[in-house]
């Protein structure tokens, strides 16, 4: 059988355009690419240029000398303080990656990969038309096309052999907030050969959220218009366009309908209530933040640059639970996530788990480095999470609680906490995720505490969850994660079976993992994700477990009924 030569034309970010080429490369084995067409980034709207660049301080090019003062001013501190961070740390080499993929960035790689390349102003364009019929392309699949952009020239349409497939995506969003009014609509579009006429293969509706930034809404979006575009590319390549358009329905019933479906069961009243607050939250005053950080400065500095010495940074390992944009009290929303993971960028190598252990096992680690973990297994973090995982190109590690995920309930830590609408990822969803290489390791069954020392009830609860993962991935399961991970939830014998069981077992009671050269540690050590920068900087630099140590603690200002920090609850 013939390979199916595709053509990508990109209206959004490069970096998006080259993922989802290699995500042709690696999903469809019977495909290739046969072209790469990008828009220049002045064609590009603020927001996709926003998030190319990483920029969190945008404002219009056209915008007024007092505003372009003011952004310059603020962009120049930020730098300062930037590096004056990295100085503190020891001045570690290959932590400052370039954030932005420009256009000569993404030609570049399509060099490396021989896969022909062009910088052109409109898809409907006759070059974009002979740049296909050159390259014989079979299918053209369109990237970042929304209502009300220009149409598609007769020229392109008779162009592929095969024809051409887009998502269009609406844009309803407030002139003054930015935010949409009733949600984001997608419809994925197949034009056969010829044909002037689009055939509908499958809509969505992704309602607002509470949370909604501008920016986390066009990540989340950008981000379910390449899911249906290659299930469509997919579905085509192996039948006709009503074969195709079941297929990518039934997709979406497995994959992103249990993700809608969640929103139904949310309290509408609450939604209200907390539209337009930021899930940011700081559990410390400014003041105790700055007396934190002048009085651990001296230390931590010069701890650092004898680590950069020795080659002996620490590795962090960071305990989350989801990434959201509905009110969670253990939630981040998509766009705060996705600014904490650009600072994490700049000051961090992220890991996943598996490498972690590598460089910790060699003995040797030159940079201060992190993991991202996340715990239950929240649907949420299917598309909020996975939107900027995959923007930014970070590993993640899942630890899931196996019986929820069968039964399709709520966990009963947000049940007790009065938190509904939470549901757990599904098994299909799990399964696609990890054959895009993301970790998942065992939670325990039923989320239950280890603190037990019923032997029994720990082996069907930490042996059994292994089981049920390594049975629905097919492939060896190595983590675990206790529950609410303090010591007085691992019982001597919880402990020594995790150690029997898996490779690794993790707390979450603070601590630091240092690099042992040899066999290294089976027990590695979490701390908790704080949303507010400065306090997870302060808690990556073990800051607060100094002061704690040398009896300098402040009194936490945490007026009743504020949340604990992300791994206090479950």
């Amino acid at each position: 059988m013939t390979r199916l030569r595709i053509l990508v034309f990109s209206a959004t970010r490069p970096a998006r355009a080259w993922r989802i080429a290699e995500r042709i490369s690696s999903e469809m084995p019977d495909a290739e690419i046969c072209g790469l067409v990008q828009q220049p980034l002045e064609r590009l709207t603020c927001l996709q240029r926003q998030i190319a660049a990483g920029d969190i301080d945008w404002i219009e090019p056209n915008a007024r000398a007092f505003a372009k003062a003011s952004r310059w001013l603020r962009q120049a501190l930020v730098e300062i303080l930037h590096w004056v961070l990295w100085f503190v740390h020891g001045c570690p080499r290959g932590v400052h990656a370039k954030a932005e993929c420009t256009p000569n960035d993404l030609a570049e790689r399509c060099r490396q990969s021989r896969w022909p390349f062009l910088l052109a102003g409109e898809l409907g364009g006759e070059e974009v038309a002979q740049f296909a019929r050159r390259h014989n392309a079979d299918l053209i699949m369109v990237l970042g096309q929304v209502l009300g952009q220009p149409g598609l020239s007769r020229d392109l349409l008779d162009a592929p052999s095969k024809g051409l497939a887009r998502v269009l995506v609406s844009d309803d969003s407030d002139q003054t907030t930015g935010l949409p009014q009733k949600g984001t609509e997608f419809t994925v579009e197949y034009f056969a050969t010829g044909s002037d006429s689009a055939c509908l293969l499958a809509s969505l509706s992704l309602p607002s959220q509470a949370y909604d930034g501008p920016l986390g809404r066009t990540l989340k979006s950008d981000l379910i218009a390449d899911d249906l575009l290659l299930q469509a590319a997919k579905s085509l390549r192996r039948g006709s366009e009503a074969q195709a358009s079941k297929e990518v329905k039934e997709w979406l019933q497995r994959a992103l309908l249990p993700y809608l479906e969640q929103f139904e069961a949310r309290s509408r009243n609450s939604f209200a209530s907390a539209r337009g607050v930021s899930s940011q939250r700081r559990y410390r005053s400014i003041l105790g933040l700055c007396l934190h950080s002048l009085l651990s400065s001296p230390w931590v500095m010069s701890r650092n640059w004898y680590r950069r010495l020795k080659s002996r940074y620490s590795v962090t390992i960071l305990a989350h639970h989801l990434v959201s944009d509905s009110p969670h009290r253990m939630g981040i929303s998509t766009e705060d996530f996705w600014r904490r993971i650009l600072f994490l960028q700049r000051h961090y190598r992220i890991l996943s788990l598996s490498d972690a252990d590598r460089l910790l096992r060699s003995g040797s680690v030159s940079a201060s480095a992190v993991v991202l973990t996340f715990d239950d297994g929240y649907c949420d973090n299917f598309i909020s999470l996975r939107a900027v995982a995959e923007e930014t190109g970070i590993p993640v590690v899942m630890f899931v609680a196996t019986q929820p995920i069968e039964a399709h309930q709520e966990f009963d830590h947000d049940l007790a906490a009065g938190t509904g609408g939470f549901f757990p990822l599904t098994w299909d969803q799990i399964e696609d995720w990890s054959r895009r290489g993301v970790e998942f390791g065992s939670h325990t069954r039923t989320h239950f505490d280890c603190g037990s020392s019923d032997q029994n009830r720990l082996e069907q609860e930490i042996a059994g969850s292994r089981s049920d993962l390594e049975s629905r991935l097919g492939r060896p399961s190595r983590f675990f994660a206790f529950p609410f991970g303090k010591r007085e939830n691992m019982s001597a014998e919880a402990k020594h079976l995790a150690a029997s069981t898996y490779s690794i077992f993790l707390s979450s009671f603070g601590g630091e993992n240092l690099p042992q050269k040899g066999t290294g540690r089976q027990h590695l050590l979490r701390k908790g994700f704080y949303y507010d920068p400065w306090e997870l900087e302060l808690e990556m630099q073990s800051v607060f477990g100094l002061v704690q140590r040398s009896k300098l603690r402040l009194k936490r200002p945490l007026s009743s009924g504020r949340p604990e920090p992300a791994t206090a609850k479950s």
